[in-house]
């Protein structure tokens, strides 16, 4: 059978659509049961959607990944999380068989006629996919746990991830909770970039639109003059969801944190992609304010640029950053997934560090 990369990718993405059905029965019915394995169907499956270059060429590297899943399936067949111990629903445990079983047999004796990419991924790209899968696998856990036990881990998890969100990396990585630690941001560069359904708002207005390009509410002065610190809808969005996480941090319901994440995943499938992370996010309007003056934020120099528009907004970059209008930084909508950089196949020109010679221009300007 051969396998192209269209049907590699929408084999994975068909995966995620009876997986996710299967993860909310078991949750949020009385059936109260989940088997681990079905967290590792959703790692797996966003694995191959992230790496579809790499993996459509090479299917029987995308074999061996589903042949361990299928591996941790069986083992932990007698150790399902589930309300009572006693528990076995056999239905829900072959489905989640099948889903690994299925990709496994499918990448091992089918054949492909994709080339491989002759680019390779740079490494922090590689290192930031795998550290988002896994916390995305954390949060699925840690979410199954607290409706199927009907304990509270979720607390803990929710505080670390808003103590480290709000008080220590904006200031120093910027907007990297929508680049690295989001579920939504998993769902969205995984499997909503790839879903080719006509959106239900498939133009946002152009006040709207040209807030990802212009310095709509801009603070950072002369030197980045035309860096925006966010757009402005993404900061009123803050002000009603700010008042609904005080009500869950004064009553510690557990929905709320659920709604939460859920609310930002349904609501993305109603723009085309990340567009709603873009401009209507209120879990990353009060970390784009933090990361005003971020310690690490990607420098672009343009004495160095080549003018190859491989790094168009609408292709490279999730928050549609038009990285040849900005001065020097990129702005606090930056997210720091680095696609800007893969995609760029220049040296020098998107660095971490000012060029000497933009170093001197900026000098230049301040004096005058």
């Amino acid at each position: 059978m051969n396998i192209t990369k269209q049907k590699f990718v929408d084999l994975n993405k068909w995966i995620l659509f009876v997986a996710i059905p299967v993860y909310l029965i078991g949750l949020f019915t009385p059936i109260k049961y989940m088997q681990p394995g079905l967290i590792f169907v959703f790692g797996a499956a966003f694995f191959c959607l992230f790496h579809q270059d790499y993996f459509a060429s090479r299917l029987k590297s995308a074999a061996h990944i589903w042949m361990f899943i299928f591996i941790m399936t069986v083992v932990s067949y007698s150790i399902p999380l589930s309300k009572i111990s006693s528990t076995n629903n056999i239905i829900l445990y072959i489905i989640t068989l099948m889903l690994s079983l299925i990709p496994l047999l499918l990448f091992m004796f089918g054949s492909t006629e994709e080339k491989p990419k002759k680019k390779e991924r740079l490494a922090i790209i590689s290192f930031r996919i795998a550290f988002q899968i896994t916390l995305f696998m954390a949060w699925a856990s840690v979410t199954a746990f607290c409706f199927i036990k009907g304990t509270r881990p979720d607390l803990f998890y929710w505080a670390m991830f808003h103590v480290s969100t709000v008080a220590l990396l904006p200031f120093l990585f910027g907007r990297v909770i929508c680049g690295w630690i989001c579920p939504n941001a998993t769902f969205q560069d995984g499997l909503f970039k790839n879903m080719t359904y006509k959106r239900p708002i498939p133009k946002l207005s152009k006040a709207i639109e040209e807030q990802s390009h212009t310095c709509a509410m801009n603070i950072s002065g002369e030197v980045d003059k035309r860096a925006p610190l966010m757009p402005a809808t993404l900061l009123l969005s803050w002000f009603p969801m700010f008042f609904a996480e005080t009500v869950f941090d004064l009553t510690q319901v557990a929905w709320y944190p659920i709604v939460f994440m859920y609310g930002l995943i349904i609501l993305s499938l109603l723009f085309p992609w990340r567009k709603m992370c873009t401009h209507f996010c209120w879990l990353s309007s009060y970390r784009g304010l933090a990361s005003n003056n971020s310690l690490w934020r990607i420098r672009y120099n343009p004495s160095k640029c080549r003018n190859c528009k491989r790094c168009l907004a609408e292709e490279s970059c999730a928050f549609y950053i038009d990285i040849r209008k900005q001065d020097n930084e990129m702005p606090t909508t930056c997210c720091l997934c680095f696609s800007c950089m893969e995609a760029c196949p220049f040296d020098d020109v998107l660095t971490f560090r000012r060029d000497p010679e933009e170093k001197a221009r900026l000098k230049a300007m301040l004096k005058a």
